[in-house]
């Protein structure tokens, strides 16, 4: 008697947006990129008490292009910027005030519409995609590949 193959499970919907973070990372420019080494460190800052937080630190020093990816805590300094990081993912948990965020900022869930957005996370049909908000990107100096605004959702100028 054969046995009926296992029922197909639906990918969990955490490490999958992790891979999308990571992926999109390696499809962005970043201003100071010229000036940064081989193997130099690309910070990913995310609050550390978030649900993705465990799958990024599976992430952790995968390489992104010519860099590594490195995973810091999102944590302001006393003058209230993340510092130090080239992407922030801002999850969809309370929002820390006073905060002025720099880089590539990536919202999710309720922080997908925040001001300064440049990646929005989005379910679609059961599936994860993204809207991408160019002058936003513009505003940080960043350059978005031809690719991820194809496979944008949504492009906003």
């Amino acid at each position: 008697m054969l046995n009926a193959p296992a029922p197909v499970q639906a990918l969990d919907e955490l490490p999958l947006k992790a891979a999308i973070v990571y992926n999109l990372l390696l499809f962005v420019q970043w201003p100071d990129e010229d000036r940064m080494g081989p193997n130099s460190a690309l910070t990913l800052c995310a609050d550390a008490g978030g649900p993705l937080w465990p799958h990024l630190r599976a992430l952790q020093s995968r390489p992104v292009r010519r860099f590594r990816l490195e995973l810091r805590e999102f944590v302001p300094d006393d003058g209230g910027v993340a510092q130090l990081c080239h992407a922030t993912l801002l999850e969809d948990r309370p929002a820390r005030r006073g905060v002025a965020l720099s880089g590539l900022t990536i919202g999710d869930g309720r922080r997908a519409d925040e001001p300064g957005v440049v990646i929005a996370l989005r379910p679609i049909d059961g599936r994860i995609g993204f809207d991408v908000d160019l002058s936003a990107a513009r505003a940080q100096g960043l350059t978005l590949s031809s690719k991820v605004l194809r496979l944008a959702r949504v492009v906003r100028e």
